[in-house]
């Protein structure tokens, strides 16, 4: 019976560690082919920064040129509807019944490979070979393989040898997004490097990525509020002479990541190396501008710093604040849809945002230190200071 392995994914871009991987398998297993499939991307994924099916497919054969006995499978891009190892396996051994495939997956996935939709089914139609990658030690990946063999005694699973490969898709995206590919070169088949240099492919983030972005993983009310933020943003910011771009990004990711508990946001700012004071350690909600910025760079490769800055400041606001910093706080406090009382009232504060941005950013402090002061709430010190710069000037 012929021996095939199959290696899928969503290869975003491909890179050597992929066909490292295939080779090991191959070689350790005596494999007779390796079908690179490239798998389609269900709608409740994210589909931010990802090249479409057709690029994937394209750059998988470029990849594969570089050993004959890789085969490039488009199986599952041609399915209708969504598709799952198990649906593909059982088409699979039914048009090639003199095949033993072997499914080749990454260490990772073997730790989760109970999550994964009929486990059972995969385990009886094809062997399982599994690798290390970065973040799960050799030491799981056995432990993961011998736990799912006492649970499916029929079932042949075992463990490729591979050296940890230093580095990701996301990786590579995010050093093509920074303007630093070279960096990366090393890691990529030449073809593939070549034509994602020539293609600037990953070399831009578009507002609308963005916003579909955030609507996938925003609350409905948050997502409209981080719209609203958006484009009153950036009308402010074209009042006072600006290219709108900068406001509408800053503000459609201006609470990415509002969606998290006070106990996650300071759990993940220390696990970031984020700095987090006294003050936000006991209101962690003030955390999530820091940390919406920390993801800005990290999962959105958002470089410019003023940018990041009005992400991270849009609800404290900081001494000497840029325009940019200045319109995102103004919009996140007077967008549309809010009411909450003050003195002038919104109304008011949105017609004085137009003819002087500063003194809509002093009103909006002196209301906001009214509010907490009234309600018994712990005043950011960040906030307090940028008052008093204010209030020296209109008061």
């Amino acid at each position: 019976m012929k021996k095939i392995g199959i290696l899928g994914g969503t290869f975003n871009p491909i890179h050597n560690g992929h066909l490292a991987l295939a080779s090991a398998a191959m070689e350790q297993y005596g494999l007779e082919e390796v079908w690179l499939m490239p798998s389609k991307l269900p709608p409740h994924k994210s589909h931010f920064a990802m090249l479409s099916e057709e690029e994937r497919l394209y750059l998988t054969r470029l990849a594969a040129k570089a050993n004959s006995k890789f085969i490039v499978s488009d199986f599952e891009l041609t399915r209708e509807g969504l598709t799952y190892t198990a649906d593909t396996l059982e088409l699979l051994t039914k048009e090639f019944p003199d095949v033993r495939f072997y499914f080749i997956i990454g260490g990772d996935s073997l730790v989760n490979f109970l999550s994964w939709r009929r486990p059972e089914r995969i385990l009886e139609l094809a062997s399982l070979l599994a690798a290390g990658r970065a973040g799960y030690e050799e030491e799981q990946v056995i432990f993961a393989a011998a736990s799912l063999r006492k649970q499916f005694p029929e079932a042949d699973i075992n463990t490729v040898v591979l050296d940890d490969y230093p580095i990701s898709s996301n990786e590579i995206r995010e050093a093509f997004f920074t303007g630093e590919p070279e960096r990366v070169k090393q890691y990529l088949p030449d073809r593939v490097y070549a034509y994602l240099q020539e293609n600037r492919l990953f070399s831009k983030v578009t507002f609308s990525e963005l916003d579909a972005e955030m609507q996938r993983i925003l609350p409905r009310k948050r997502y409209l509020h981080s719209v609203a933020v958006a484009h009153l943003a950036a009308a402010y910011y074209v009042s006072l002479g600006y290219d709108p771009k900068h406001a509408l990004i800053a503000g459609i990711l201006h609470d990415c990541a509002k969606a998290y508990s006070d106990e996650q946001l300071v759990s993940d700012c220390e696990k970031y190396s984020v700095p987090v004071t006294e003050v936000e350690r006991r209101n962690g909600f003030l955390l999530h501008g820091k940390l919406g910025a920390y993801y800005a760079r990290k999962r959105y490769f958002i470089t410019d710093e003023e940018i990041l800055s009005a992400i991270s400041y849009h609800t404290t606001g900081r001494p000497g604040m840029t325009d940019l910093e200045k319109v995102v706080f103004l919009a996140d406090y007077l967008e549309p849809f809010r009411t909450q009382p003050t003195t002038p009232d919104l109304n008011e504060i949105r017609r004085i945002a137009f003819q002087d941005i500063d003194k809509a950013v002093y009103l909006a402090l002196k209301n906001t230190l009214r509010y907490l002061g009234e309600s018994g709430q712990e005043i950011d010190m960040t906030t307090a200071d940028t008052f008093k710069e204010y209030q020296k000037r209109y008061e």
